[in-house]
């Protein structure tokens, strides 16, 4: 079991028991789980290698810092999605009293579809472009960026 694997048992020890009771096998769950994340963590920062631009003038030392900080920002991400959920006592956005049950179903739609383009299950153009507004509304630049719904990202697939 892999670094990811370990904290992926240890964080659902401590805030997830009751999930860890329904996995048949622990064991090979979080040694699978693991070598996901390895996996995606790597191929997020190199496709973000690839795309970024060479900047003038960086120095060999900056140019490394700045491909490490690319690296470590991959890998936050892949771990919030993947290791770091919320509690097994988290609150449901359906348990929010100040919303109304067609804010959660449009909040819930939006976190399933997004969730969906990060895994890589779909692609912007497989939405109408009233979805793809729904989609962006709200959602942060990076988020965007990550799913294909950026201004940027669309243009160049002529959707916007």
């Amino acid at each position: 079991m892999n670094q990811y694997g370990r904290l992926a048992k240890q964080h659902w020890q401590e805030f997830r028991p009751a999930r860890i009771t329904e996995i048949d096998d622990p064991e090979t769950f979080f040694t699978e789980l693991g070598t996901d994340v390895q996996d995606e963590v790597r191929a997020r920062w190199t496709g973000e290698r690839v795309a970024a631009s060479s900047v003038v003038g960086e120095s060999y030392l900056e140019r490394a810092g700045r491909l490490q900080q690319m690296r470590r920002d991959a890998e936050a991400e892949v771990l919030r999605e993947l290791i770091l959920l919320p509690a097994d006592d988290h609150v449901d956005l359906a348990d929010d009293p100040h919303l109304t049950d067609t804010e959660v179903a449009e909040e819930q739609w939006r976190e399933h579809h997004l969730h969906e383009l990060l895994a890589g299950h779909g692609l912007p153009g497989n939405f109408t472009a009233p979805e793809r507004r729904r989609l962006r509304a709200g959602a942060p630049t990076r988020l965007l960026e990550l799913t294909g719904l950026s201004d940027e990202a669309l243009g160049r697939q002529g959707l916007m």
